[in-house]
């Protein structure tokens, strides 16, 4: 009996000695795992690539050589996530370790919905209408704000062609040339230049302008050089 008991024992000793060891061997990895390669994710709904790996990369690699050690739990995850938000078309950043030994940094890029050529600079506005400077040789098929040179208007010119995209489809609109107290609408589709208001009655003048649209074959919307919204309860058009 008490030779079963000296087993039982030394057995529980044995057991709780390999806990012990196993709970401050995997508290030491933990405090001294270290990662050795970096994982970029984008996601990019609109396919636009505003935002690259290499930039992302590249922002990570600044960071890091900043840091004392590679040790992956003396790393803040929130100050790296800080500086890759502060790169111009990043939308949202997450970063974390994983089991693997590899840093994980995943980013969500902004979308751009209308290019600005304004003085010598050009710009993209985004749907947040953020009015960010265009990257180096990055050209999409955007319609194009012209008028102004000043952010502010800049981003209330990107805001109107939102609202416009539910009466005339955004992606039929080529240029808005904005003016003190009237826009200019150049459609994709057609040879003219649609004249409005660009206060208060800017959205009743759309929809004359897409009623008028619908009313008119393509043969004759064709013919027109101008049109005209700012009249009340009518569309004046030249032809050419």
């Amino acid at each position: 009996m008490k030779k079963r008991k000296f087993l039982g024992g030394l057995l529980l000793i044995l057991l709780l000695s390999g806990l012990v060891g196993a709970g401050i061997g995997s508290k030491n990895y933990v405090n001294n795992a270290k990662f050795y390669g970096v994982e970029v994710n984008i996601e990019d709904i609109d396919k636009q690539e505003l935002i690259t790996e290499k930039q992302v990369r590249r922002a990570v690699d600044a960071f890091l050589e900043e840091q004392s050690d590679s040790i992956a739990l003396s790393l803040n995850v929130f100050l790296l996530e800080t500086s890759i938000k502060a790169l111009p078309y990043v939308k949202e950043a997450q970063v974390y370790w994983n089991m693997d030994s590899s840093l994980v940094v995943e980013v969500s890029s902004k979308s751009a919905i209308a290019m600005a050529y304004a003085s010598e600079s050009n710009f993209f506005i985004t749907s947040e209408n953020e009015v960010l400077k265009q990257p180096k040789g990055k050209w999409l098929d955007l319609p194009i704000i012209t008028g102004t040179a000043d952010s502010a208007k800049l981003s209330e010119a990107g805001k109107m062609l939102q609202g416009m995209s539910s009466i005339v489809s955004g992606k039929s609109i080529a240029q808005l040339a904005l003016d003190s107290q009237t826009i200019e609408l150049v459609p994709r589709s057609y040879q003219h230049v649609a004249k409005a208001h660009s206060g208060k009655r800017l959205e009743g003048e759309l929809k004359k302008l897409a009623a008028y649209y619908a009313a008119h074959t393509e043969e004759e919307l064709n013919q027109i050089k101008r049109i005209d919204l700012r009249y009340k309860n009518q569309v004046v058009t030249t032809s050419k």
